[in-house]
């Protein structure tokens, strides 16, 4: 499969591409949208490996989380524990997402299963319109591109690890860019329920549809 960096290159390569493209076609709004497609196209570049245990993006992922959670529960409990209290609340609770949590993950996922597919693909996209909408606040269109430049990093992942698994022979086709992970029916079926269930509080895609439409996208 591509490494670390050629899926980082490759990814930021295409999404700074659309993203410029984008932003001279006057659908970006303003060019800081047109930078937040770029990193968000580049994350979800290499987001299909967050199942690949001891990986980058496993590490970037968990590190963050960790970080996130213990600060939060560290900002709620602020006024009731001495500072003490507050140091020892923050490493645990840092050590128990970033080490726990990591190790449950990587015991409940197969590297190259539903992570490496379309449908995840689909998740991602959808979970990404969903909280730029809902959470940051952005507009529908907004929100939309948003979520569909992960989907296209996300998707540059898959075929640039299928290309190499059959330039070089080592795994057959379609191991690395499928639709679903059939062989894991139970994980097909959540990740399904999942990304129709975060489809159904996305946005509406009539401003999405119109400016494909204009552009003769379909």
């Amino acid at each position: 499969m591509a490494n670390f960096n050629t899926h980082l290159t490759v990814a930021t390569s295409v999404s700074a591409t659309l993203a410029i493209g984008l932003f001279l076609s006057d659908s970006a709004s303003a060019a800081n949208a047109a930078f937040l497609y770029w990193l968000l196209g580049t994350l979800g570049g290499i987001l299909p490996d967050i199942d690949a245990p001891q990986s980058i993006p496993t590490r970037l992922l968990f590190t963050s989380l960790g970080i996130l959670f213990a600060s939060f529960l560290v900002i709620t409990e602020f006024k009731q524990l001495s500072w003490l209290a507050l140091g020892c609340l923050w490493i645990i609770s840092y050590l128990t997402v970033r080490y726990g949590l990591s190790k449950l993950f990587n015991k409940l996922t197969v590297h190259r299963g539903n992570f490496h597919s379309i449908l995840a693909a689909l998740l991602f996209c959808f979970i990404t319109t969903a909280t730029s909408y809902h959470v940051l606040e952005i507009g529908e269109l907004l929100a939309w591109f948003a979520g569909l430049f992960v989907m296209v990093g996300y998707i540059v992942h898959l075929l640039l690890d299928e290309l190499y698994s059959v330039g070089n022979a080592k795994l057959s086709f379609g191991s690395a860019l499928k639709i679903a992970s059939f062989r894991h029916k139970i994980s097909t079926v959540l990740f399904v329920l999942a990304t129709l269930g975060v489809f159904l509080v996305t946005p509406s895609t009539e401003q999405l549809v119109k400016i494909l439409s204009h552009h003769h996208i379909f």
